[in-house]
């Protein structure tokens, strides 16, 4: 059913992620002066040029909306959305890893730039929680459901 807990928690996590997607994620800078921006798909100089490394971001997290969008109709096949719910999680833990990297890429490509996390980055985190407790009220169903069937 559609109307489940956990569908609202992935559905939830979802939202972050595309709202993640299109927002500014940091910014390197240099005494008072914007360097560098960096979001999902691409890192914006401070002469405008458009550098694409930190597409891998963009990727990552798209994956995730999308496997996660398909997890919610998969509500019949409640294992396998519990493994989709796992694989989502890892995905924005490796999501995590590669944001550190580039960060650090971003952060020595100017001398002296200090990096500045924003708001936006902390989505992900947020969305992997409510994977977990996606996750767990799926395992809660699956075992509600043996239960009745042993009953029978």
């Amino acid at each position: 059913m559609i109307q489940r807990i956990q569908t609202i928690y992935i559905f939830m996590a979802v939202v972050l992620s595309i709202v993640c997607l299109s927002m500014q994620i940091g910014e390197a800078s240099s005494d008072g002066l914007v360097v560098a921006r960096e979001y999902n798909l691409w890192i914006t100089n401070s002469n405008g040029e458009h550098s694409f490394v930190t597409f891998p971001l963009f990727v990552v997290l798209l994956l995730s909306s999308a496997l996660g969008f398909c997890s919610i109709f998969l509500y019949r096949n409640r294992m396998l959305q519990a493994r989709i719910c796992i694989f989502n999680m890892l995905l924005l833990v490796g999501w995590y890893v590669l944001f550190a990297v580039y960060s650090q890429v971003v952060g020595y490509s100017e001398s002296q730039s200090a990096f500045a996390v924003l708001l936006p980055a902390s989505f992900p985190a947020v969305a992997v929680i409510l994977y977990f407790m996606a996750r767990k009220s799926i395992i809660k169903d699956e075992k509600l459901v043996r239960a009745a069937d042993r009953i029978r």
